[in-house]
């Protein structure tokens, strides 16, 4: 919005520059013969181009009334367009008298055909710049107006069939379009209206401006209106009302409304490091104070999920910075998956982006996704963010009911701490995330504690849920480099504790996971049962994205499952091993390991007997010391 509105200023400072150059035309003439001349000369040495003026015409008067024909000024060397400006006309009325008190006072203004060219150079050089034309720099600097009482008193003005023209090739944004006033219904203002098309990034982008009257823009005391739409790929961003100084933006009662597939999209557009999400809507009022923009009362809907708060954007720091507070009713947590690159899981809720990333996960049985999470915009902007979300729905198999977070950025290191999750029950999950985006391989570290939480709940609307009870407790401590999640986990090291004790778990599942099938098959006849559980602990090493168990294990009054084996996360494959040891008599055991193998997304399961056979089965197995290895697998 921001390279909007500079086009926009600098499209009225050049028509407020034409009209200067011409009113100092006035003070240097001293004779028709040498008039041109010498305003051509005084013109190119405002601009700092070459300068070209047709015809002059004057018909003096207490309102002098000026018309300049076919006026030319030279483009940078570098620049595409030959010309930065050119008009086939300017005419104008200027009252002479106030000029004496350094007003500028314009009864009619006409502009026919004038073009703009603004410009900028694949190595930052802008043609409007004090390096490209000093004079120029230097003079709108100082004739440009503060407040809205300065700028040139208008009566009417007309602009006809105008064209500006942005190009800023490092940034790959190309505009091209027209500027034009047109007269309302019977009795409105004449508006001034900026209609530009083109292309940033690679993405269509269309800007429609409706704006009041230049009479309307010095009028102190009515607002002033405007009416601003831009439309950037599939992303949409509007603002209306009125404003009672547009050039401080005071007394502003102006609307914003901003919707896409991807919050993460609005960077090249706005230049603000929105995160990824799913298509989202947000509307708010817009305001600003003392340099710092406001968007208050605002409501977003991002997926599923609606949430409100404040945002605010500090323009007086460097870098700028940014806080929102932001609290949520009902947040989806399938909503928050873009963050790490993955898409919702949700038909119709996701951006075509995010769809064509879950078609390619599921064909390739992959679970972390290879998206570029795009963290090097960290640098851009500090910020101070937090989300407090009172209801969270979440899956079954994921019991979180509320969470809340802080989100600090300070030059390319983003710190999520503190982080809670309250999972349903009396569990809660506790810690903090990094990620440092100062190099070019951002590093992205987790620490998280998950204390007294129900087993069970894991179970939530399963068969097994009012046999499986429990605590469990969990300690994660993890790192790696790269610009994706995949990459990220492809790389990990540090470890998962986990440990359960003191609780009960279905029957069906031990059976079904030992292969004991006699207990199985009564067990679908007359339900389920529950077994209690003496012990169940694990901890998972991380080597450079490759995953050991160690020490991973469930002990039952049944039997005592072992786990052995690797995950691969690079590769994403799971090769891992399953055997249980049983403490009693069985009839019906297969007397061998399961194989869980393949690629983590749909891994296959083989039985360790080349006959599966089931035999009789003597078990001897013999119960674990929990506590004992409970202390050694924490301790680290």
């Amino acid at each position: 919005m921001r390279r909007l509105v500079r086009i926009a200023a600098w499209t009225a400072g050049v028509v407020v520059g034409l009209i200067v150059v011409a009113a100092g035309g006035i003070y240097v003439f001293v004779s028709s013969e040498g008039f041109r001349g010498r305003v051509e000369s005084y013109a190119g040495s405002y601009a700092g181009r070459t300068t070209r003026i047709g015809d002059i015409s004057i018909d003096w008067g207490s309102t002098a009334h000026v018309t300049l024909s076919n006026v030319e000024v030279a483009n940078a060397e570098w620049g595409k367009e030959p010309h930065m400006l050119k008009a086939a006309q300017v005419d104008f009325d200027i009252r002479l008298w106030p000029l004496l008190k350094g007003d500028v006072v314009l009864p009619r203004l006409v502009l026919r055909k004038p073009e703009i060219a603004v410009e900028v150079s694949d190595k930052g050089q802008r043609n409007w710049s004090r390096g490209e034309a000093p004079v120029t720099k230097a003079t709108v600097e100082a004739a440009k107006p503060e407040h809205r009482f300065e700028t040139p008193l208008v009566g009417h003005i007309e602009i006809t069939d105008g064209r500006v023209v942005y190009r800023d090739p490092r940034r790959k944004l190309e505009l091209d379009g027209t500027i034009a006033t047109a007269t309302g219904k019977a009795g409105d203002q004449p508006t001034a209206e900026l209609q530009l098309k083109g292309k940033l990034e690679g993405q269509p982008l269309t800007v429609h401006f409706v704006g009041g009257s230049a009479l309307m823009l010095r009028e102190t005391s009515q607002p002033y209106p405007l009416d601003l739409d831009v439309a950037f790929g599939a992303t949409r961003f509007a603002l209306k009302g009125t404003v009672q100084d547009p050039f401080q933006w005071t007394g502003a009662n102006v609307e914003l409304a901003l919707s896409g597939p991807d919050l993460s999209d609005i960077f090249p557009l706005l230049g603000i490091p929105g995160p990824p999400t799913p298509p989202y809507s947000i509307h708010g009022k817009l305001d600003r104070e003392d340099g710092v923009w406001k968007l208050h009362s605002s409501k977003w809907r991002v997926g599923e999920s609606d949430l409100t708060g404040e945002v605010q954007i500090d323009e007086r720091r460097k870098p700028k910075f940014l806080t929102a507070r932001l609290t949520s009713k009902k947040l989806v947590f399938a909503d928050l998956a873009p963050l790490v690159g993955a898409p919702p899981d949700r038909p119709g809720k996701v951006s075509p982006q995010q769809r064509k990333t879950q078609q390619q996960l599921e064909a390739a049985g992959d679970l972390f996704p290879n998206v570029p999470l795009k963290v090097e915009r960290l640098r851009v902007m500090n910020a101070d963010v937090t989300l407090d979300a009172a209801r969270v729905i979440a899956p079954d198999y994921l019991p979180v009911q509320a969470l809340s977070f802080r989100v600090l950025v300070d030059n390319g290191v983003a710190t999520v701490k503190p982080l809670k999750l309250a999972l349903v029950g009396s569990g809660s999950i506790t810690g903090e995330l990094g990620v440092d985006a100062r190099n070019e391989v951002p590093r992205v570290r987790a620490v998280l504690t998950g204390s007294n939480m129900e087993f069970g709940m894991f179970f939530r609307n399963s068969r097994f849920f009012d046999t499986s009870r429990g605590k469990i407790r969990t300690h994660v401590r993890l790192a790696g480099s790269g610009k994706s999640l995949a990459q990220v986990m492809g790389n990990a090291d540090g470890h998962i504790e986990v440990a359960f004790a003191e609780g009960s778990v279905s029957a069906l599942m031990v059976s079904l996971a030992s292969l004991q099938l006699f207990d199985a098959l009564i067990l679908y006849v007359t339900g389920d049962k529950r077994i209690p559980i003496l012990c169940a602990l694990g901890q998972l090493n991380f080597k450079n994205g490759v995953v050991t168990f160690d020490r991973t294990l469930l002990d039952t009054q049944k039997s005592v499952l072992h786990v052995t084996g690797t995950v691969s996360l690079r590769s994403q494959v799971v090769q891992v091993a399953v055997k249980a040891d049983p403490k009693s008599f069985d009839l019906l055991n297969l007397h061998g390991p399961v194989y869980v193998v393949g690629k983590i997304r749909e891994p296959a399961i083989t039985f360790g007997r080349s006959f599966p056979i089931p035999t009789p089965a003597f078990g001897d197995a013999q119960s674990v010391p929990c506590q004992t290895l409970t202390r050694q697998i924490f301790s680290k």
